[in-house]
């Protein structure tokens, strides 16, 4: 357990007029706690109140485990199969003085659960997600210490890959080299995308099958863990050539991130620095096929706060971290993002990502 997170995080509940929140089995739980189990379909989850209390409710099953991680420094309320879960959170709720109270809920607290606490417990849940960002979007010396790590790890095996892509291999095997090499350099969690071809119009691909061809190109997306915390980078590689068509969009994207990160400094307003990426590709006449945000928040998990968008009103603070990633892409045919993670800091900014950004033909 660590008290300092969740005393921290009872302050901005507090301030948002929350009694308290609902942490179910996440990166998020991860984070306030140091443990999380395996989610499954009987209700469990820490709560957290606005004093700084916590207990955890779970089925008797878990009860040993959850004793042993956080070592018997919380109350643990249980029910067996056959009892009513509803009655085990009521009595944890009202020894707590929750009961009438109104809790907010992270990102995987499950729908069929919470209306039935909500229904039983006289409770009203509400959207605790912004609570849980507000209180690690600023990352301590430390945390970002461990941030460039994760993205040294990336940028070794970035360097490792384009002496390993050749044509005539599947998406799969790029996939699970880069995976294989970021655990064999200590990353956790390793992961990775490889889009290749038409399926790089698909800025969140899921497959990974199609074949590279003599003259290719792919997106690679990927990342790992350094003590908890996250890596995201994406290159756009060229397999054999270059079409004119493709150098010329990649030149729009290239532009598009320099001035990104550019533009993301300490005191940025960040619908600004939205719109000094988008509006380079706009004025290219792409516009319509820049389809996402600039960038995300990163940490604990490879998507937190600050959102990098036109309608996130506020400014960059030192110690935020974020990736900035345009790109362009039209269905069915091309896609091409280059990504970097970024940290503001007193200075202005960090790029975390060493990585080339020019063109690159393997």
């Amino acid at each position: 357990m660590d008290m300092t997170r969740i005393n921290n995080l009872a302050e901005y509940l507090k301030k948002a007029n929350l009694g308290g929140l609902l942490v179910c089995p996440s990166e998020e739980l991860l984070f306030l706690t140091g443990f999380t189990p395996k989610m499954c379909e009987r209700f469990q989850g820490l709560f957290v109140t606005s004093e700084g209390s916590c207990f955890f409710v779970c089925n008797l099953l878990y009860k040993g485990e959850i004793n042993n991680a956080y070592k018997g420094m919380l109350t643990i309320y249980t029910w067996m199969d056959g009892e009513l879960m509803t009655n085990a959170v009521y009595a944890a709720l009202d020894d707590h003085n929750l009961i009438g109270k109104t809790l907010g809920v992270n990102s995987t607290a499950p729908a069929f659960n919470t209306l039935d606490i909500a229904r039983d417990c006289g409770v009203t849940f509400v959207n605790g997600l912004g609570v849980l960002e507000e209180a690690r979007i600023i990352k301590s010396p430390a945390e970002i210490e461990d941030l460039r790590g994760a993205a040294r790890i990336a940028d070794e095996v970035f360097t490792m890959a384009l002496k390993f892509i050749k044509p005539g291999m599947v998406e799969a095997d790029i996939s699970r080299f880069l995976t294989e090499k970021m655990a064999e350099l200590g990353g956790g969690k390793p992961w990775a995308i490889v889009a290749s071809g038409p399926n790089s119009s698909y800025p969140h691909y899921t497959g990974s099958s199609r074949v590279i061809e003599k003259q290719d190109m792919m997106i690679l997306d990927f990342g790992c863990t350094v003590n908890g915390m996250y890596s995201d980078m994406s290159r756009t590689v060229f397999v054999g050539g270059i079409t004119d068509e493709q150098r010329e969009i990649y030149a729009i994207v290239r532009e598009s991130v320099d001035a990104g990160q550019a533009a993301a400094v300490t005191g940025a307003f960040i619908p600004d620095v939205d719109k000094v990426s988008r509006d380079i590709i706009e004025k290219a006449g792409y516009g319509e096929c820049f389809l996402n945000r600039l960038g995300h928040g990163i940490g604990y998990m490879i998507h937190e706060g600050p959102d990098i968008k036109k309608n996130n009103r506020r400014s960059l603070e030192p110690g935020m971290a974020f990736s900035i990633e345009p790109g362009i892409y039209i269905a069915g045919k091309v896609g091409m993002r280059i990504e970097d993670i970024v940290v503001a800091t007193e200075a202005g900014n960090e790029v975390l990502n060493r990585s080339s950004k020019e063109i690159i033909i393997v």
